[in-house]
């Protein structure tokens, strides 16, 4: 079951490992795995957004609903995502 609050705890302690980037994918894969659970927590998808779920300092978790048709152009954060 994905609960929003723990996953950005995981992905929070995740920072925490010597390789947190692939401690963050590990949780982020962990959610992904069950859509349904991560729609129910988040809620059905309305419209096109991106929508911010949690900032701080060391973290942002987004929620990104794309759009039929939508493109974007390749960039570079100039950090790991």
């Amino acid at each position: 079951m994905f609960e929003l609050d723990q996953f950005i705890a995981d992905c929070r302690a995740a920072l925490t490992s010597d390789a947190p980037h692939k401690a963050v994918r590990e949780v982020v894969a962990r959610a992904v795995s069950e859509p349904a659970a991560v729609l129910r927590a988040l809620g059905e998808p309305r419209r096109a957004e991106l929508r911010k779920l949690y900032c701080s300092g060391e973290l942002t978790v987004l929620n990104v609903v794309w759009a039929p048709g939508m493109t974007l152009l390749p960039h570079d954060h100039r950090m790991w995502a």
